[in-house]
Formats: structure tokens, C-alpha cells, sequence
């Protein structure tokens, strides 16, 4: 029965943990598989199935109960799809006719473009509204996809985007109901049918993490709607991988295991999707299950701000991830809880976070002294050991530089950099070794992280080596007394050379005066006075090229120019430096 799936390794603990020696021969074994299967010509169910009438009434109550989360963003969205008008990663493309064989804009785009999420804004547009265009324009994309793509070929039939879009395509049929052309409907149905079936021979596990999971939720939501043989082997399939995937990925503090508080909030929205339509369909959820998904609602209330902003660790991003308002109401739907607003400390060890948060429209710290990543899937992982973002009065202050983009941004190299980060770079190399755009070989090591509070007080402590050396240890004291922040580092086993500590401004400060006496920034919100101490040299940056350097990627797409203060230690002796935060 699904509800046993993995039960053995359950009742063990924590589950499904790969050696590297066993990952190693697995993504051997699956890229070659995947190279055999690019050479074969594609064979898609001769009879695609539709919908089983009476799944499809279960589901759709629960996929309606979740409710667009803005009526208004909604269907402004939707008429601009109506228009031609597609918005992704902060570009915009006009397509009145779509070419689905081709790459618009780059890769990552593209994607965007056949993940379809603008089929669910037009199926909500139709029923808030009732207005037929939003209809037929769903309907006309549905079957130009159809016609317009070769299967197995081309960016939409990437195992990755094919998982979004199936299920977005399900969800949309199940809200807009009988209004599609029943001719059109079955087609569309079938469609989805084959897309699973294609997918569901090349999940993928040579590149495993956050891909792997939406696979497997793919597989469950498409075994919940069709009714045949084949569909309840996709639902026994997703089962068990969605919650093996949960237990591998889902540290015991609730993070998801690639440190990213974007992909961490993306994940939990399918969990907590998953466990609503499981249960409508009739599936049991493990018990252990669901308490490691209530584990991550509450992480997300460490990652993220009351505003509902992201903290932006890793390759994280707002406005790509379902929101913390939407994830509340769902986590209510499904856990009957929403997520909770901690004061004081808070810790996620596993995940490497700790810091210290005020009451509402107060200060708030949060410090990375964690592992870069999973050992094997890095690919999101930054040189940002000992960094931290830091709000003053309810405001972002002390900000990570963000992600900008994957594939070919020019600033890719720069936002997963160690200069990118509120840390110290030690003798002009990087704390892990970098190349491209998803790929980091020998990393940091924590040393040690610890803290402690009371009412109105917050001391943290940590410490790390970098790659390419264990004698060499930098470590990191930051204290929150009677308002004021202070940071203190020292390095140690470095020898004489020359030492950088980075803190990066919110775009919105200015800086008015900036040397070794003393550094004032000011914004229109107040101003923010920094002292050095233990330092030789006071630089501003903003904005550069050459080398790139003051960036703030909020988004996707977006670079703002910002001040990076750099503290620059000219000889390493061993002294303590840094800097103490005071808002005036």
C-alpha cells in the first residue's frame, strides 16, 4: 500500500541517506541512459487517457480551496497574457503567436515560458470573472503547445519543466471545468497523459535536489486524476519518491538541504499541495511525514521577514517561490497552522542558520555558519560561510547580494563570490572552489557555531576553513548590546596576507562619509553610523565592473547598484577588526 512506502527506513529515522561512492555510480549510470535516450526516437502512449470523472470530483474542491492569493494581480496578469504579453524574470516578450520550438530571451526564460504558471492566472481570471476570453485564450495555448512542439524535443520537454507544467495544466482544467470544448478538453487531457508518460522515464536523478522532488510531485498529482493501470503506477511511484525525497532533503530542522530559503519555500508549497490532494484522493500520509513538512513552516518563519520577504542566502530570489502569506494559508488548509512569528533567538543548526529577531518593525540578524550544501548536488550553493543579513527598526540594512540569473549572466560568478557577501576574504581567494554556473568542488568546513540571548542581548560565535586550507580558520564574534551591533573577526594560520571584510547596503542608503574614523549612511528612512576598529583602509564600491562589485539582485533579472563597504586589513597579524552597527 502507498501509506508503507519506505516505512523500514521510517521507523530507522531519517531515510534514504546516499554515499557518495553509491551517488557517483548512480549519475554514471543515468547520464548514460539519458544520452541513450536522446539518440531513440520518442514513443508516447498510442491511446492517451483522460481524466477519471470522479477523481477530478474530489480534486477540485481542494485545488479551488487554495483560492488565487490576489484576485486583482490575477487578472491583470491574465489580460496580458490575453494581449500577448508574457512576463518572465524581469523581462517582458510580446508574442501574439508563439513559437514553441524556439528559445526566447535565454534558457531559464524559456522555461518559465513552457512551465505554463500563466494557465492557472487565466482558468482564476475565468471564474472570478466569467469573461470567455480568458477561457478560449487558455484553450488557443493548450492546443498550440500541442501542435507547436516535437515530444522529447526542444526546452519544454526537459523532464524539469514538463513536471511544472503538467500539473499546472491539471490544475488549471480542474478550476475552469466543462467551459474548454470537450473535443479540446480530451485532447488537452491526453496531452498531459503522454507528457507523464515521457517523464516518467526520465526522472531525474543524475541532477537529484529540488528537480527530482518536482518529478516526483508530477507523478502524484497526474496518478491522482487518471484512473488506469498506468496512473496508479505513477501514484505508487510518486508516493514513494515524494516522501523519500522529503526525508533526504528536509533536514531534521525543517531547511531544505540546498540552504536556500527560495527553494525551500518552493518545496514546501509542494508538500503541503501534496498532502491536501493525497488525502482527497484517498492516500494515507505518514504521520512522520507530515511533521517534517510542519518542520519547514516553521523554518520558513526564520527565513523569511514579517513583509514576506526572503532572506536571501544561496541562489535565492523574491517573486519566484509561492509567497509566505500563501504558504500560511496553505500550511492552515493542511496542517491547521499557520506560520508562526518568533522572537528572540532562533536557530536552524542542522541548516547552519542562527541569529536573533526582535519584536515586529524591530531589529533582526540572521547568520550563515552552515555546510555550503548537500556534498552531492552544490549547484546552489555561495561563499557566504559567516555572512548575514541584519534589519534595523523593521528596515533591511545589511543586505546578501541576491541572485541575478543561471545560465550566461554576467553577474553569476560575482553573487555566489565571497566578495559578494557581508564576510572576509582572505588573501584574495574564495572560501570553496567556484566554476561555473552551478558547480563547487572543494568547500569550506564549519568549525564551530554557538550563541546565546536574553531579553535585549544576542552573541553569536563561529568559525570555518576554507578549501584550500585546514590551518587556516577565520573566526567571527558578532554581539547585539543595548541596540548596537558589533562584529569582531580574526584569522588565524593565514600568514601576512591581505584581508577584505565586505558589508553590503541596502540600495536605498547613501553613503556620506566613509573613512577609518568612521562611516555615516543615510537613507530616507534614518541613518545608519558604522565605526571600524582594527582596520587600515576604508573603500567604497558601487556599482562596478571591473572588478564586478556593489550589486543588489532582489529578483531575477534586476541588478541595482549598491554600496559595498570593504574594510581592508593590509597585513594579517592577528589582530581583531570589524565594525560596530549603531542606527541614530
Amino acid at each position: 500500500m502507498p501509506v508503507e512506502i519506505g516505512m523500514r527506513t521510517l521507523d530507522r529515522g531519517l531515510l534514504y541517506v546516499r554515499t557518495m561512492r553509491q551517488l557517483r555510480w548512480e549519475q554514471l549510470v543515468f547520464r548514460a541512459v539519458r544520452r541513450i535516450q536522446a539518440r531513440l526516437p520518442v514513443r508516447l502512449p498510442a491511446h492517451g487517457a483522460t481524466f477519471d470523472p470522479r477523481a477530478a470530483e474530489r480534486l477540485e474542491p481542494v485545488v479551488t480551496s487554495w483560492g488565487p492569493e490576489d484576485a486583482s494581480v490575477v487578472v491583470r496578469r491574465a489580460d496580458e497574457v490575453v494581449n500577448g504579453v508574457f512576463r518572465f524574470l524581469n523581462r517582458t516578450e510580446r508574442l501574439d503567436g508563439v513559437d514553441w520550438r524556439r528559445r526566447y530571451v535565454s534558457h531559464l526564460w524559456s522555461y518559465n515560458l513552457h512551465y505554463f504558471d500563466y494557465a492557472i492566472a487565466l482558468a482564476w481570471a475565468y471564474r472570478l470573472t466569467n469573461d470567455g476570453r480568458y477561457a478560449r485564450r487558455l484553450a488557443q495555448l493548450l492546443d498550440s503547445w500541442i501542435e507547436g512542439t516535437v515530444p522529447g524535443r526542444g526546452d519544454g520537454w526537459e523532464p524539469y519543466p514538463t513536471s511544472l507544467r503538467v500539473v499546472n495544466w491539471i490544475y488549471a482544467l480542474l478550476l475552469v471545468g466543462d467551459r474548454l470544448e470537450p473535443s479540446l478538453r480530451a485532447r488537452v487531457e491526453a496531452s498531459v497523459y503522454g507528457q507523464v508518460a515521457y517523464l516518467a522515464r526520465r526522472l531525474e536523478h543524475h541532477i537529484l535536489a529540488n528537480h527530482l522532488q518536482k518529478n516526483y510531485k508530477a507523478l502524484v498529482v497526474a496518478g491522482l486524476v487518471f484512473g488506469d493501470a498506468r496512473g496508479r503506477r505513477w501514484l505508487r511511484s510518486g508516493e514513494r519518491g515524494l516522501w523519500r525525497e522529503l526525508f533526504e532533503q528536509v533536514l531534521p530542522d525543517g531547511v531544505q538541504y540546498e540552504r536556500s530559503p527560495m527553494y525551500h519555500a518552493i518545496a514546501l508549497g509542494d508538500y503541503l499541495e501534496a498532502v491536501m490532494l493525497l488525502r482527497a484522493g484517498g492516500s494515507s500520509v505518514p504521520d512522520e511525514a507530515v511533521e517534517r513538512i510542519r518542520s519547514m513552516v516553521h523554518a520558513l518563519s526564520v527565513l523569511s521577514r514579517p513583509d514576506g520577504t526572503l532572506h536571501l542566502f544561496n541562489d535565492a530570489a523574491q517573486g519566484i517561490a509561492p509567497s509566505p502569506a500563501r504558504l500560511s494559508s496553505l500550511s492552515r488548509l493542511a496542517l491547521g497552522e499557520s506560520i508562526p512569528r518568533p522572537e528572540g533567538a532562533v536557530a536552524l543548526p542542522e541548516a547552519g542558520y542562527f541569529g536573533w529577531i526582535g519584536p515586529e518593525g524591530g531589529d533582526r540578524i540572521l547568520i550563515d555558519c552552515g555546510d555550503p550544501g548537500p556534498r552531492y548536488q552544490p549547484g546552489h550553493a555561495h561563499c557566504d560561510l559567516l555572512s548575514f543579513e541584519l534589519d534595523l527598526g523593521g528596515r533591511p540594512v545589511v543586505v546578501d547580494s541576491g541572485t541575478s540569473g543561471y545560465d550566461g549572466d554576467p553577474l553569476r560568478e560575482y553573487v555566489r563570490s565571497t566578495r559578494a557577501h557581508n564576510t572576509v576574504e582572505i588573501g584574495g581567494r574564495e572560501q570553496s572552489e567556484l566554476w561555473g554556473t552551478f558547480r563547487m568542488a572543494r568547500r569550506a568546513v564549519v568549525q564551530y557555531a554557538r550563541q546565546s540571548a536574553s531579553a535585549n542581548e544576542y552573541r553569536f560565535t563561529g568559525a570555518y576553513t576554507p578549501f584550500y586550507s585546514r590551518r587556516v580558520a577565520h573566526h567571527r564574534v558578532v554581539t547585539r548590546r543595548g541596540g548596537d551591533w558589533m562584529v569582531e573577526d580574526r584569522v588565524e594560520g593565514a600568514g601576512q596576507g591581505r584581508l577584505r571584510g565586505f558589508l553590503h547596503l541596502h540600495p536605498d542608503f547613501r553613503i556620506e562619509r566613509a573613512d577609518v574614523e568612521g562611516i555615516v549612511a543615510r537613507s530616507d528612512d534614518g541613518t545608519v553610523t558604522i565605526e571600524p576598529f582594527g582596520v587600515d583602509e576604508v573603500v567604497v564600491r558601487k556599482g562596478e565592473h571591473d572588478p564586478i562589485q556593489g550589486w543588489y539582485c532582489p529578483e531575477f533579472g534586476k541588478a541595482l547598484p549598491a554600496p559595498v563597504i570593504e574594510l581592508v586589513v593590509k597585513e594579517n597579524d592577528g589582530r581583531n577588526f570589524g565594525y560596530i552597527i549603531r542606527r541614530n
